[in-house]
């Protein structure tokens, strides 16, 4: 769990007038005292609510500035004691790291398909300049750039992106797992969506992050937090995260993924103009790869002719079931989508899936789409008598996941994109045996995939997500896909 509180009596500065008295000079960026001048600049202006006096003023506007005022908190990223981290991605430089924190519905997150109901919580640097001799604060986006002209000459910028980004947690939830997600499907399809944690940027290629089972968004906090310290990755990316309950049977997740990439595209890019709307990468985790690999296959007669002799549109069931099943099994590969990367994914399944705590939990997954008796014996009927046990208890998240499942082999058999290059990112436990290895849950008979452009073996368990050599792997993954999109 990560922790972020802010350090107390840092709020206000003392005898703010008394303090913009004495500001008669603007130091030089190299000289020892200009942080120091101007986190006394930050604290003076935050005591006159950032609006501009007679003694010091903002520029507001101009290339990658922000209106402090814009905002519903604005504190010093050193005023956060950050816990959970295994690493700060910070550096130091000129100027003063700043969090800017808007609240759901603030007027600066106007637009943004996928605000969390905690807000959003952005990095910035404020440097201090001098106009005719008078002191002027810029507050620097240090998302779209990590420089900054002070006095006349380039600067690196004292960052710190995990800041921010714990902030913006500590507002949430601020939990990695999700058991009520798992068994109360839904109850918690209310909380479905794609998230942000930066604004839309048509500049930047969409990286959707997705987690596995009995989990949430959070679970990328590691990931986000290391990535976020490569200016390259900043450079070329945003980053969006799926969260979905989990008790849900894997191609009823994948649809609703497919509902809110459509959703974030109709909003973002309506005309389909934007070529980075058409580049987005996929991670998935554990079951979050596995509907990241739906969303670059064929179902419909491809699928559901692996359970049924009876075509799909012959099926005697009510209208709005007949139309919830073809939209879960009629697809294509997304064309919005240029590379997949796998992590810790169960292509075939766990022998865990049905075993002691996870067959419990699967015993009490609450589904919200149960058919009634008329339909369940149509569609009993129409399955193979060999494929009928599958579906004598509604399929959920935990029992798909069974070893050699024939739901998830049915996926490996659907058509695949040729366009879109997948990677995997495997652990081992630390223990070098590929390929008789396992990483706790997931053997690698399991997550192995033929034709993946390259696979990682990284020394952890099924957290590969949050291993820092998984997260490398990744990075090397995205600084590639970015290379390759420029040849």
């Amino acid at each position: 769990m990560k922790k972020a509180a802010r350090k107390p009596g840092t709020d206000a500065p003392s005898s703010p007038q008394n303090q913009a008295d004495n500001l008669v000079s603007v130091p030089k960026p190299q000289h020892p005292s200009y942080n120091s001048q101007v986190e006394k600049c930050f604290l003076i202006a935050k005591g006159h609510g950032f609006h501009d006096s007679a003694a010091l003023t903002f520029k507001r506007s101009g290339s990658g500035l922000l209106d402090p005022g814009s905002y519903d908190e604005v504190f010093l990223a050193s005023d956060l004691n950050i816990k959970g981290l295994a690493e700060r991605s910070n550096r130091s430089g000129v100027g003063v790291p700043v969090v800017l924190w808007a609240k759901k519905g603030s007027a600066i997150l106007e637009g943004q398909p996928g605000i969390p109901n905690a807000g959003m919580a952005f990095p910035a640097t404020l440097v201090l300049n001098s106009r005719g001799g008078a002191p002027v604060l810029e507050l620097h986006d240090t998302i779209k750039s990590d420089h900054a002209v002070v006095e006349g000459h380039r600067y690196a910028l004292a960052t710190d992106y995990s800041a921010p980004l714990a902030y913006c947690i500590s507002k949430g939830q601020n939990r990695t797992l999700d058991l009520r997600a798992l068994i109360h499907t839904g109850q918690s399809l209310v909380n479905v969506g794609l998230f942000q944690i930066q604004k839309y940027d048509p500049e930047k290629v969409p990286v959707i992050f997705v987690h596995g089972l009995l989990c949430r968004p959070e679970a990328w906090t590691a990931a986000s937090n290391q990535l976020l310290s490569d200016p390259a990755i900043r450079k070329n990316y945003q980053f969006w995260f799926f969260r979905y309950p989990t008790g849900l049977p894997v191609w009823a997740s994948a649809a609703l993924l497919r509902g809110e990439m459509d959703r974030f595209q109709k909003q973002l890019d309506p005309q389909g103009r934007n070529p980075n709307m058409n580049r987005k990468i996929l991670v998935g985790h554990s079951m979050g790869g596995l509907l990241s690999d739906l969303m670059v296959r064929k179902g419909g007669a491809d699928l559901w002719s692996q359970f049924s002799d009876h075509p799909l549109e012959q099926l005697v069931v009510r209208p709005s079931l007949k139309k919830r099943m073809e939209s879960l099994l009629n697809f294509e590969p997304r064309k919005d989508v240029a590379r997949v990367i796998f992590v810790s994914t169960p292509h075939r399944g766990s022998p865990l899936a049905l075993k002691h705590l996870a067959g419990f939990l699967a015993s009490f997954i609450k589904l919200p789409y149960i058919p009634m008796d008329a339909d369940k014996t149509a569609i009993h009927n129409a399955l193979r008598s060999d494929r009928r046990r599958l579906f004598s208890s509604p399929a959920n998240g935990i029992s798909c996941l069974r070893a050699q499942s024939p739901i998830l082999l049915s996926i490996l058999k659907l058509p695949r994109s040729e366009k879109v290059p997948y990677h995997s990112i495997i652990g081992d436990q630390g223990k070098n045996n590929t390929p008789n290895s396992s990483d706790g849950i997931v053997p690698y008979w399991s997550s192995h995939i033929d034709g993946a452009v390259s696979e990682k073996i990284v020394p952890s368990g099924h957290g590969a997500n949050e291993n820092s050599e998984g997260i490398k792997e990744i990075n090397r993954i995205l600084v590639l896909a970015a290379q390759d999109a420029k040849e």
